[in-house]
């Protein structure tokens, strides 16, 4: 089940940490640069997956009062959408009633235990699968 991480391009270097931070830690990952239609997309479950929609804000995020509105308002993201605050500053309004997480002032380490536990977890079952090859006795 694959993380969806939604971003503003201005956000891009922190949508690609958090990917491969969490395909480190044997998850799945896909990137949705957020554009006029990403809150459309998301609320539509245009996207297959049921895991976590993980939506990065910061104030470069240009978002509108009626995307937000829609994305809190989406039956396909009930329990899934989660909000990652880059910045100070405080989560749109309607956002408020989801989940939201701080990124900002966390130094590497508290922010990569966070994004696990938003995105469940490490995936040992996928960590398992990668490495040495099938027979070998280490």
């Amino acid at each position: 089940m694959p993380v969806l991480v939604s971003h503003s391009p201005a956000d891009e270097p922190w949508a690609h940490w958090i990917s491969v931070s969490l395909r480190a830690a044997g998850h799945e990952v896909r990137l949705d640069p957020a554009d006029s239609a990403f809150a459309s997309r998301l609320a539509e479950g245009r996207f297959s997956s049921t895991g976590p929609v993980l939506v990065l804000l910061s104030a470069e995020h240009r978002g509108t009062p009626g995307d937000w509105a829609l994305l809190a308002a989406a039956s396909t993201l009930v329990g899934r959408l989660i909000a990652l605050r880059l910045d100070g500053d405080e989560a749109p309004r309607a956002l408020r009633a989801i989940p939201c997480r701080s990124l900002h002032g966390l130094d590497e380490e508290d922010a990569l235990e966070l994004v696990l536990a938003v995105a469940g977890g490490i995936r040992r079952e996928k960590l398992r699968t990668r490495g040495l090859p099938t027979g070998s006795r280490w």
